[in-house]
């Protein structure tokens, strides 16, 4: 049994009272972190609140407890600003049926004690401030994030604990101790789809940073653009929305990881649109398709209408046959795909 003074008792009571506001309740605590050294479950049926969830809460000494009671006591209110609640966060990111979770709740409440006590943000901000950044309820991930950009801000002497646009100045203070900005990689659109045109206008939506002009930075993002005539985007104050191009013939657009990552898990851009003045007729693909099918550059041409020696000059490269061949050789030579017998200019050419 832990002794203490008269006086020692009166502040823990006082402390307590900041979170609990029944007397009795108070009174029982206090007797009860005297008698015990390691605080379990049963404090709160002991007190009589409703019964805590053992996935929120593990066996901790009476210290921990104590530093923890403003998480463990707080009440939501939609008043004061509440939008989101602890439990929220641990059903909905920690993976209870893992065996390290212990650790993984261990670890969530160490980090949002280093918010309460060493950055001295109240336990509403900290409960909501992501949320309201992100627009999810219980993604822990982003807890993580933020009390990472408190602990470079601290180092840079950057004072601002709730910057408006998080993401932004996340990756701000990143860069500037020399760590790698996280990339905000495109959503698919619909299955298998993550770019939309219209007219002379691609739409990708996402979570886009911008800049203090509301334009995209686009080093940031998980799109590389080149040869357009303007990009901007429609967001909203979360950053989340649609990114639009403007093309002109010789644009070309690539996705990073929209259709997975490589077998190492090393990064891939993906083609998403490429302009018309950038494809050319690949004429090494025919030779080989006719070759593959056993026939002879006669049969070829005799097959589609052309002359042998206008046929030969296709395989050689020195001429293009027109959109009228170029559907009859498809047919013959079995391409299903307009996108197998054209090939796209070198990226250092464009």
């Amino acid at each position: 049994m832990m002794t203490v003074t008269m006086d020692e008792q009166q502040k823990l009571k006082a402390l307590i009272r900041y979170y609990i506001d029944e007397e009795n309740k108070v009174e029982k605590l206090v007797d009860y972190l005297i008698r015990h050294e390691t605080v379990g479950l049963e404090v709160f049926a002991y007190l009589g609140f409703d019964k805590m969830d053992e996935l929120m809460f593990q066996p901790v000494s009476r210290r921990t407890f104590i530093r923890r009671m403003p998480f463990y006591f707080h009440k939501p209110s939609k008043e004061l600003g509440d939008i989101a609640e602890l439990s929220q966060y641990i059903y909905y990111s920690l993976e209870f049926n893992k065996s390290n979770y212990g650790e993984q709740l261990e670890d969530f409440y160490c980090a949002l004690e280093r918010l309460f006590y060493d950055f001295e943000i109240d336990v509403i901000t900290i409960l909501n401030y992501t949320v309201k950044q992100r627009g999810r309820v219980g993604e822990i991930q982003p807890i993580y994030n933020w009390l990472h950009y408190l602990e470079l801000a601290q180092k840079l002497r950057i004072e601002e604990k709730t910057p408006t646009r998080f993401i932004v100045e996340y990756n701000n203070v990143r860069e500037m101790v020399g760590l790698e900005p996280i990339i905000y990689e495109i959503s698919e659109m619909y299955t298998g789809e993550y770019i939309e045109r219209y007219g002379n206008r691609l739409r990708m939506d996402g979570i886009f940073p911008c800049d203090h002009n509301n334009q995209p930075i686009l080093k940031w993002i998980g799109v590389r653009i080149k040869n357009s005539k303007r990009i901007y985007v429609n967001v909203n104050d979360k950053l989340k929305g649609s990114l639009f191009v403007e093309i002109t013939p010789r644009t070309k657009v690539w996705g990073l990881n929209v259709y997975g990552t490589d077998e190492d898990g090393s990064d891939i851009w993906y083609d998403l649109y490429t302009g018309p003045l950038l494809m050319e007729f690949d004429h090494a693909v025919i030779k080989d398709r006719r070759v593959a099918i056993g026939m002879t550059q006669k049969q070829v041409a005799e097959a589609i209408g052309a002359s042998s020696r206008t046929y030969q000059k296709w395989e050689r490269g020195e001429t293009t046959p027109d959109g009228h061949f170029l559907l009859r050789l498809m047919n013959v030579l079995d391409i299903k795909e307009l996108s197998e017998i054209t090939k796209i200019q070198d990226v250092d050419d464009i």
